[in-house]
């Protein structure tokens, strides 16, 4: 029995030994479990923080690049495809002019067998000084032993000289016998002052300010500089003249705006004025024969329905614009005709950010239309052939299919979203774009708008911005006049001298070719 609780002992003893031994290999190996399972974890974190900074570094080097593209379609945006006038074109880089016209080889100036034009010898009957021009000596040997061939040659000189008139009206006062009333003729208007400055002065400086686009204190010195400082105006009583020919002009301003709304096609566009450090607006709305300006302060749809002229037009009469989306409000009832001009200055700003070949054959399709329209226009034909008219119709869906097509490849590239809203938006209002197609009578483009509003722009160069709302308003109804006039060929001058004696010419007058340049 003893040998064999011995036995048992000891036994017990070796699996308390074997138990302290696992024991110590299981918390070994726990250990070594926690800590593999520590630097798994720690490595899945820095595995997850490295591809979080590379998705962030390829997140940043994507906008770099987008950023990169986007700053170089900046750099190549110029007058050809944007609206950016050539006057911020950066220093170090050559101005681009829009220009149309198709390059020829013909040299510059006059060409072979063309009329040279000149000024030509005036008839005796012109003539209003003689100047003579006498020798005392030979010019050879100085000799004073001279004397007269009899032969003259001839000279015309074309000048011109301010004098200036101190005029004093004089009305000789009358008494009636009868009735022994005293009396003399009525003193116009503007003679009202015991001293004023005349109509040519006046309207000198409506020229200057309105045609000619000077400042206020500009036209003070040239109008002193050429009457050799006999008339001093004071930029005060320019500024009251503005005022008084604006409000002589109101009833022109009626019948421009009745004249407008008679007409079958009316071009329209606005441009970015300054009034009193604030963006504002002035309008154009006209035809070849008509100019109306409007300012305001806001380039919203209440200023347009101020105007009254765009709702009031009706289904039939056709109004050409700038892609100008207030147009298609339900409001209005007038048809819409896009400017292709725009149109194709935004396919060659796709074109110079990816390049793409729909944006070149779409512009070459249009040109070639256009210049095959004008043609038939020449030879007294009003529209294209059916055949020709669906064989333009193809050739613009295969375009068409194939800018979805260049467009779905480039994926997220810079300007891809851009070309995506051009191309919804040709299709979206291809009928507009392409009215000029179907209708020989819609221009291709509606630079008559924009030939309007240069002077405008100009003024705003030389100007600056305008003090009020309503001195931005006294320019635009003088500009109506005024470029009405030239529109119709009436000497501007002539028409401002008329609008100074307050004796403004009608538009019916302006319209019947009465009156001459």
């Amino acid at each position: 029995m003893v040998n064999g609780y011995n036995s048992l002992y000891k036994d017990y003893e070796n699996l308390l030994i074997k138990n302290d031994k696992l024991s110590k290999e299981n918390r070994n190996l726990r250990y070594m479990n926690a800590l593999q399972e520590s630097q798994i974890k720690t490595f899945m974190k820095r595995e997850e923080e490295t591809k979080s900074e590379l998705l962030e570094k390829q997140n940043k080097i994507e906008e770099q690049a987008f950023e990169i593209a986007r700053l170089k379609a900046l750099l190549n945006m110029d007058g050809t495809n944007h609206g950016i006038p050539t006057s911020q074109t950066p220093i170090n880089k050559k101005k681009v002019i829009p220009n149309t016209r198709e390059k020829t080889n013909l040299p510059r100036g006059g060409q072979e067998g063309h009329k040279k034009h000149k000024l030509e010898k005036f008839k005796d009957d012109e003539i209003t000084q003689y100047c003579e021009h006498n020798m005392e000596q030979c010019p050879c040997c100085n000799s004073h032993a001279i004397k007269e061939t009899g032969e003259i040659k001839e000279k015309d000189e074309l000048d011109y000289k301010i004098v200036v008139e101190k005029k004093r009206h004089r009305f000789i006062e009358y008494k009636c016998e009868e009735c022994g009333k005293k009396f003399h003729q009525e003193i116009p208007n503007n003679l009202k002052e015991e001293n004023q400055y005349g109509p040519q002065v006046q309207a000198l400086e409506l020229t200057l300010m309105n045609q000619a686009n000077v400042t206020m204190n500009k036209a003070q010195k040239i109008t002193y500089g050429l009457t050799n400082g006999e008339i001093d105006l004071s930029e005060g009583y320019i500024a009251k003249l503005q005022k008084r020919a604006a409000q002589r002009l109101e009833e022109f301003k009626k019948e421009m705006k009745g004249e407008i709304i008679r007409q079958k096609l009316v071009h329209w566009d606005d441009t970015v004025i300054m009034i009193n450090t604030k963006r504002a607006c002035l309008r154009f709305y006209g035809t070849e024969k008509l100019a109306m300006y409007a300012a305001h302060s806001h380039k919203d749809k209440n200023g347009l329905d101020e105007d009254g002229i765009l709702n009031v037009l009706p289904k039939e009469t056709i109004v050409e614009h700038d892609h100008n989306k207030v147009n298609y409000n339900s409001e209005y009832k007038f048809t819409n005709a896009e400017c292709n001009r725009h149109l194709i200055s935004d396919l060659k700003k796709v074109i110079d950010n990816l390049n793409h070949n729909w944006e070149k054959n779409l512009i070459k399709l249009l040109t070639k239309m256009n210049n095959k329209r004008n043609r038939l226009k020449e030879k007294g034909k009003e529209s294209f052939n059916q055949e020709e008219l669906n064989k333009f119709e193809d050739k613009f869906e295969k375009i068409m299919l194939e800018a979805h097509k260049e467009n779905e490849k480039e994926g997220q590239k810079y300007y891809v979203d851009d070309e995506a809203t051009l191309i919804l938006r040709i299709l979206d209002f291809k009928n507009e774009y392409l009215l000029w197609v179907y209708d020989f009578d819609v221009p291709f483009t509606n630079n008559l708008s924009e030939r309007g509003l240069r002077g405008a722009k100009s003024k705003q160069k030389a100007s600056g911005q305008f003090w009020s709302e309503e001195s931005a308003s006294w320019y635009a109804t003088i500009r109506t006049y005024i470029e009405t006039c030239n529109r119709n060929n009436v000497n501007i001058y002539n028409a401002l001298v008329m609008l100074c004696l307050g004796k403004p010419y009608t538009l019916k007058e302006i319209l019947s070719g009465g009156l001459e340049r």
